[in-house]
């Protein structure tokens, strides 16, 4: 089963994953130079990353604060929109960064 995995891994990178291709055996990291968030054997680009964050914000904004439920769907969303700034703001450095590229 190793064969197979490396395989695929070795496709992947032949298409554009890199380094990377082998996520699911990785923790979950952010590549602050490009946006780009690994996780789960998924790559999340930094345009998604945006939408994110919009959609969120947005959803806020909507929530009805009048009562306990969309207080709490609000606490909700915030809860989301924070992560990903924090994420963002505290991410370590890029790939290109370590490469001395930067």
């Amino acid at each position: 089963m190793a064969d197979r995995n490396d395989l695929i891994g070795q496709l992947a990178a032949a298409m554009g994953a890199g380094d990377f291709a082998a996520t699911q055996y990785e923790g979950s990291r952010y590549d602050r130079g490009t946006g780009t968030l690994y996780c789960n054997g998924h790559i999340i680009s930094a345009t998604t990353v945006q939408k994110a964050k919009k959609f969120y914000s947005t959803m806020m904004t909507k929530c009805d604060s009048t009562n306990p439920e969309g207080r709490e769907m609000r606490s909700i969303y915030e809860l989301a929109l924070e992560g990903i700034k924090f994420m963002e703001d505290h991410a370590g450095a890029s790939e290109e960064e370590k490469d001395g590229k930067k």
